[in-house]
């Protein structure tokens, strides 16, 4: 009886130690390899210099990249702004190393007000804010009314922990290691870019038809969806808020509609969706203004990149030209690096390379606007036809309007939902 009291004393010691070592081994190995960037105690290339994609705690990693970093010029949106407008353009020359991508893939206005106004209450005082809007995000359909909830950046502590200590933290310190020497594995730069390497393989495999052809059924049942949706008051009143917090903090605030393939546009437009995408235009502008009116000092623009121009009407490649790549689009929602660099260029210099891409947009130059772009949707029909037969097969007739420069289409109207 002795015996055994002595050995189980023996064993809870041991056993603790073996478990308190555990631990300890797990929490460094996170740390010294530190998957999520948190930590900067080692940054060796070929060894952990490269980190991998986020697939949880996107907001919170990133706002603590971003207060680490206090950039002078922050980037929100979506994954199209994640993707597309690197920190490292040659755009960004002056503010190099500044410079940080803060949208989160997935997620809406609510999130980039809420990502703004937590930064602002920590101290960090960006002079340039470059917003990508989304004209999706603003819709909401009566059965299924928008949500303007956003995700907290700080969130609860407990992230922080499990950050740190979970199998999950351990898979992702692994995985950091594994990918070092792999181009095509998904990554985010520190300073918040996904160059989107995955889609390497995807593109060699399958060819950029396939992705153009995939993410258009996906497009096209959405937008059936959300052609009987209506614009969320709700939407524009978060807008306003957060161009009043940029002003109130002299924040010179660029608004970007995103550089949509043609492809996508002739699906809004076969959708019913144009003359509410027409609408929102106007609103963004009365928005502004409004902001204008009570700070008369706020620097505040608009850039609508939206259209058929020769960046907007890129050719598809056909499903046996698998061995084409596209130059500035992934697929018709997400415009590669290249194109962001333009876009990027123009706002910041008020010409860039490009000076006939998108149009600064204020109530005077909303009527040109939507000729340019009616002029360039009759270009590019009759450069591509192809592609708007597709868009036809997919939705039935297409709408005239457009083509006219008019304000109302005639396109079909279905509802549903979908955000």
């Amino acid at each position: 009886m002795t015996t055994v009291s002595l050995d189980y004393k023996r064993y809870l010691p041991a056993f603790t130690a073996f478990l308190s070592a555990g631990a300890l081994a797990t929490c460094a190995l996170v740390v010294i390899v530190d998957p999520y960037g948190l930590y900067g105690l080692v940054h060796r290339p070929g060894f952990n210099a490269v980190k991998p994609g986020l697939s949880r705690y996107q907001v919170q990693i990133k706002h603590q990249h971003a207060l680490r970093l206090r950039p002078r010029v922050l980037i929100l949106g979506n994954s199209r702004a994640e993707i597309g407008f690197d920190p490292a353009a040659p755009a960004f020359a002056a503010a190099r190393g500044a410079v940080y991508n803060l949208a989160i893939p997935g997620t809406g206005l609510g999130t980039s007000a809420s990502q703004l106004t937590h930064l602002l209450a920590a101290g960090v005082q960006p002079r340039t804010v470059i917003l990508g809007v989304e004209f999706m995000d603003f819709l909401e359909l009566p059965s299924a009314p928008g949500s303007t909830v956003a995700a907290t950046p700080a969130g609860a502590p407990f992230w922080q922990f499990d950050a740190l200590f979970s199998l999950a933290s351990v898979k992702d310190a692994l995985h950091t290691l594994r990918i070092q020497h792999d181009a095509e594995s998904t990554s985010l730069s520190p300073d918040g870019f996904n160059p989107l390497r995955e889609y390497g393989a995807h593109v060699r495999n399958d060819g950029y038809h396939k992705m153009f052809a995939q993410r258009a059924q996906e497009n096209a049942l959405s937008f059936k969806r959300k052609s009987g949706a209506t614009l969320a008051a709700a939407d524009f009143a978060v807008l306003h808020g957060l161009l009043q917090q940029a002003a109130a903090n002299g924040a010179q605030m660029t608004l970007v509609i995103y550089p949509y393939h043609a492809q996508l546009l002739a699906m809004l437009d076969a959708a019913g969706l144009w003359p509410l995408f027409e609408q929102w235009k106007q609103q963004l502008v009365q928005e502004i203004g409004a902001v204008q009116s009570s700070h008369p000092g706020a620097a505040i623009a608009l850039y609508d990149f939206s259209g058929f121009g020769p960046y907007n009407c890129e050719r598809i490649p056909a499903a046996a030209e698998r061995h084409l790549a596209t130059r500035w689009y992934w697929e018709a929602g997400h415009f590669k690096k290249a194109l962001g660099d333009i876009v990027l260029a123009r706002v910041l210099s008020q010409s860039g390379d490009a000076p006939s891409f998108g149009m600064r947009l204020d109530s005077t130059a909303l009527a040109a606007n939507r000729a340019r772009i009616a002029a360039e949707r009759r270009d590019c029909a009759a450069t591509h036809p192809a592609l708007f037969l597709s868009v036809t097969n997919m939705f039935g007739p297409p709408a005239k309007a457009v083509a006219d420069g008019k304000t109302h289409l005639t396109g079909p109207q279905k509802t549903t939902e979908e955000r």
